[in-house]
């Protein structure tokens, strides 16, 4: 059942908890090649870090990450990076294999799963990358 509005809705961020703003930004940054867009860690009301793609403009990011300081009770399912060829697939695999981060090992489902690896952040949320499941297209 859709929701009939008048507005034009967008996905902006999705929030999830980490236990040290410093290492889960490293994640981020090395990983996923997001940057710091607002760091509201020391500002009154504040406790988030919002990062951003580095592809975006820094005025107008198309969708963030939020960190938000808290104990991950549960952690999300997991976030998916598109990357740009099976080879980053597999660089990254094999980082996060080194640091004892690597949760499956590169995978080839075929279709429009494709190729992807599940890593773990700081925090134990799971971050997926892929090549071959692009969104652009699904409706």
């Amino acid at each position: 059942m859709s929701v009939q509005t008048e507005m034009a809705i967008k996905w902006t961020h999705i929030t999830i908890g980490t236990s040290d703003f410093d290492r889960s930004i490293a994640f981020y940054r090395d990983f996923c090649n997001l940057k710091v867009v607002r760091d509201r860690r020391r500002k009154e009301g504040g406790g988030t870090v919002w990062l951003g793609s580095q592809n975006d403009s820094p005025d107008n990011p198309s969708f963030v990450l939020v960190l938000m300081r808290s104990t991950t009770i549960s952690p999300v399912d997991h976030l998916g990076f598109e990357c740009g060829s099976k080879e980053e697939v597999e660089s990254i695999a094999r980082r996060a294999e080194k640091e004892g981060i690597l949760e499956n090992p590169p995978t080839d489902s075929g279709g429009v799963v494709g190729y992807w690896t599940i890593v773990k952040d700081p925090d134990g949320h799971f971050v997926e990358f892929t090549y071959g499941q692009p969104i652009k297209g699904l409706i």
